[in-house]
């Protein structure tokens, strides 16, 4: 079996010495999964989204069992996805008129309130599974490419060069996707505390979401502000974060000149690896108008496992205070 591996070389393992292997490493399963150390908890934190969600069912209808025979209904998938998923095909007009008409509007109107805030757990979930997806898809191409416009052909046969654009491009964008959706998370995560605590009440309209237009920054306004190990507490890592998404949105990459650098050794590539500028404190080095300054040799590759290790774990535990909060007066 192939092991992709930190330093960007792959190895050939037997399946029966895999457990035995140390440090970080990546595994292809069957259907594309990836498994790796940190990606484990994606499931813990299914789990933690499947709870919230019958918690908040239980606040919204009363108890576990009154949701359970409403979804039983057979409206009940279209309130769930009717301008939401294009499995079901509607337009506003039609859907404005299906609300009006609809009979008993207090039961509509929490269906379509519960659901709502479904959707925002759900972007949640998909925006995780994806990340754990590109990072095991990230060491996969950083392993099996030589990153040479001509395949063992290098400049010298020692010493450390790099490759840049085309050739590159697709682990870019791999990079990208990775903070794109790292920080995407944090939004949800929000949204989700925000709504939690705002939770609506009054069901004689169809009540609009109290996080519609929430983002991170709001964070600081909820119970869960800076909270210890949660994605709240505004670690270096987290400001690390935050920086490389923004310099990919706004600035369309994290480095000047996108590159995969690449170690030699008697003409063979020992070590790949992407580099990043140097941060203190999880704050990126500036002087006026630079602000990619390269002393340190912190590289992406290496660095990537335990970001998103801890990002996972402080998710989970998000989610299990969240939930905590929404039972904390709960009867089901």
């Amino acid at each position: 079996m192939t092991i992709y591996n930190i330093n960007g070389i792959p190895e050939e393992v037997e399946l029966k010495n895999i457990t035995a292997k140390e440090g970080f490493y990546v595994v292809q399963e069957q259907l594309d999964n990836f498994i790796y150390r940190g990606g484990e908890k994606v499931s813990e934190i299914e789990s933690m989204c499947f709870e919230l969600r019958t918690l908040l069912a239980i606040k919204i209808f009363g108890s576990a069992q009154e949701y359970y025979r409403i979804v039983e209904h057979p409206i009940y998938y279209f309130v769930a996805q009717a301008g939401i998923d294009a499995d079901v095909r509607i337009s506003k007009k039609e859907f404005e008129e299906f609300v009006l008409q609809y009979p008993d509007k207090e039961t509509l109107y929490k269906m379509l309130y519960f659901f709502d805030i479904d959707n925002v757990i759900g972007t949640l979930q998909n925006c995780m599974v994806e990340t754990k997806f590109a990072v095991g898809e990230f060491y996969k191409q950083l392993n099996i490419n030589s990153f040479s416009v001509i395949e063992n052909r290098f400049i010298n046969e020692d010493g450390i060069q790099y490759s840049s654009g085309g050739v590159v491009a697709n682990i870019t964008s791999l990079v990208n996707r990775i903070f794109i959706c790292l920080y995407s998370m944090l939004d949800f995560i929000t949204k989700i505390a925000h709504e939690v605590e705002a939770l609506q009440t009054d069901f004689t309209s169809y009540p609009k979401l109290k996080s519609k237009e929430t983002v991170l920054g709001y964070a600081k306004k909820t119970t869960f502000h800076e909270m210890k190990n949660t994605l709240f507490e505004r670690t270096d890592t987290r400001k690390m974060i935050e920086f490389l998404r923004n310099e990919i949105i706004h600035n369309a990459s994290i480095d000047s000149l996108p590159k995969v650098y690449q170690r030699v050794e008697a003409n063979k590539i020992v070590e790949k690896f992407i580099l990043l500028p140097d941060f203190s404190n999880g704050i990126i080095e500036t002087y006026i108008n630079r602000k990619r300054f390269y002393t340190v040799d912190t590289k992406l590759n290496e660095i990537l496992p335990d970001i998103i290790n801890d990002y996972f774990t402080r998710l989970s535990f998000t989610l299990q205070q969240i939930n905590k909060y929404c039972n904390s007066d709960n009867k089901a």
